[in-house]
């Protein structure tokens, strides 16, 4: 038993430490802004705009929860500023996360270490990968009957990631429920969950994208349904046609969105490619018949926890207007592979046949992940700023200022990260150069040093002497500039980044990135 479960931790560590700091090759803002207020923790005890040691961190404006930045505290200490640094959190409780299951069934921990879902996941540093450790933490003690513990790991998912939020109050109702006990635990807990709806940053990211939000569209559907109609009383209008009924409706469809066999087998999340690789879904295709069995079996024993668990979990999702959603319907990883793992304990007799193509679709994921998936939509992981960063710091001696799209989004942070650049010396101008929140709530930073960033593709627009220029593919100036022969690349080979000056008489060249 003990050689099983160091075998199925030993894969579960490979399949999320291989490559951690390359793959994915990109990093995301939030990822470095992780980092960058973990390193300014170190350096000064107090974020990136210079408040000491927050509950809620102001990065970006949407008020992030805090656990993640603070576990990342030791690795940044350790190994530096860096990409690894930033995901060894996610990739090392993603592992422990495969260790609790085993606690329940070798087999589900097996399903969980191979399961594409969260190994994607646990390789980049995703919040919800480690609410969903704390979670199945808190889970497995409460049902141990260590209840204090437990509330504990439920607290810590609170802090951690939003949708968890949303999901734990509701699964730890229905635990105490369910015992018709511990009333008091969940009084604490919900103490402590008041405490994120008072602080108003807290409260910012989750107002933002609601399907109560007007970006939602709902309110538009109503609109024009009403636009739409000819002659008819204006009680029966009212009646077919008012809030609660289109906003339960879009929920509805949200909601069922998430156990499409589209999203869960074969393509994944169709909204964000970040969050899928390509031609493969949440799960591998071959634990489709095991689910099905799974979920009669779960029913026949009368595991209502699995299923309760199941049905909860897309909720916070399904109030948003992204969906299906891979990241925020995260949660319901868990009941997933424990009910997989029934339907294969039926499946015994067959089970080298189910082994063979085990691998051949475990390596077909794989293949997926580190072959293709880099050179697939590869701006989504928001790459190139790295070499962009390394090629500005080289050519700045020779102007006087610069101008970087900021089209993509906090192009600042990359700035930061890279440069290890000094917290205390950015925290004296953090403040001033910040933005005002766009139509979500979202700031950014218009200015670092002598670094200005500019909200369009191409902030080229009238050639002035000693300006040096950053655009994106997608936009180039058309006269007065001369383009630096070097761009830098997508993954894909496709430009990301293209650097500009004022024309002069003989063409610009850019250092070779390797200098």
């Amino acid at each position: 038993m003990k050689l099983k479960l160091i075998l199925i931790l030993l894969l579960a560590a490979v399949l999320r430490f291989y490559q951690l700091g390359q793959v994915p090759s990109g990093l995301v803002n939030d990822e470095a802004a992780f980092g960058y207020n973990a390193y300014s923790l170190i350096k000064t005890g107090r974020d990136e705009f210079g408040q000491s040691w927050p509950i809620i961190f102001y990065s970006f404006g949407e008020g992030k929860l805090p656990v993640y930045i603070y576990l990342t505290l030791p690795s940044v200490a350790i190994f530096g500023l860096n990409e690894f640094a930033v995901r060894l959190p996610s990739a090392l409780l993603g592992v422990l996360t495969v260790w609790v299951v085993s606690r329940w069934s070798l087999l589900a921990a097996l399903v969980l270490a191979t399961m594409p879902w969260h190994i994607h996941f646990s390789r980049a540093a995703f919040e919800a990968n480690v609410a969903l450790f704390f979670i199945t933490l808190a889970t497995w003690l409460w049902f141990k009957t260590r209840r204090r513990w437990s509330l504990l790991g439920f607290i810590l998912a609170l802090f951690t990631y939003n949708a968890a939020r949303l999901f734990v109050p509701l699964w730890l109702a229905w635990l105490v429920a369910k015992e018709r006990r511990q009333i008091k635990l969940l009084l604490i807990f919900l103490i402590f969950w008041s405490l994120l709806f008072i602080l108003p940053q807290s409260r910012q990211r989750l107002a933002n994208i609601t399907i109560f939000h007007p970006q939602s569209g709902v309110d538009q559907r109503l609109e024009q349904k009403f636009s739409e109609t000819r002659n008819q009383p204006l009680w029966l209008i009212r009646a077919l046609h008012n809030k609660p009924v289109e906003y339960g409706l879009d929920f509805l469809r949200r909601y069922s969105s998430h156990f499409s066999p589209e999203f869960l087998f074969f393509s994944g999340d169709p909204i964000r490619p970040r969050y899928r690789v390509p031609d493969m879904g949440q799960l591998l295709w071959i634990e489709i018949p095991f689910l099905v069995v799974g979920l009669y079996l779960a029913a026949k024993k009368r595991q209502w926890w699995l299923l309760a668990w199941l049905l909860l979990a897309p909720i916070p999702s399904a109030l948003t207007f992204e969906t299906p959603s891979a990241i925020r319907s995260y949660l319901m990883i868990m009941p997933l592979v424990m009910i997989v793992s029934l339907g294969l304990e039926k499946a015994k007799k067959i089970w080298p046949l189910i082994l063979v193509l085990f691998i051949y679709n475990l390596v077909h994921y794989l293949d997926a992940y580190f072959v293709h998936a880099p050179v697939h939509q590869p701006y989504e992981w928001q790459g190139g700023y790295k070499v962009l960063v390394k090629q500005v710091n080289e050519l700045m001696p020779n102007y006087d200022k610069a101008l970087i799209t900021d089209s993509r989004g906090t192009a600042y942070i990359y700035f930061l990260f890279y440069n290890q650049y000094d917290p205390a010396k950015w925290q004296q101008q953090s403040k001033a150069a910040l933005t005002e929140p766009d139509k979500f709530g979202f700031t950014t930073i218009n200015h670092l040093d002598n670094l200005y960033f500019v909200g369009e593709t191409c902030p080229a627009k009238v050639p002035e002497a000693g300006v040096l220029y950053v655009c994106t593919q997608e936009n180039h100036p058309k006269a007065g500039f001369t383009q630096f022969k070097e761009t830098i690349d997508f993954d894909d080979g496709q430009p990301a980044f293209v650097l500009f000056e004022p024309t002069k008489a003989l063409p610009a060249t850019l250092p070779a990135p390797g200098r």
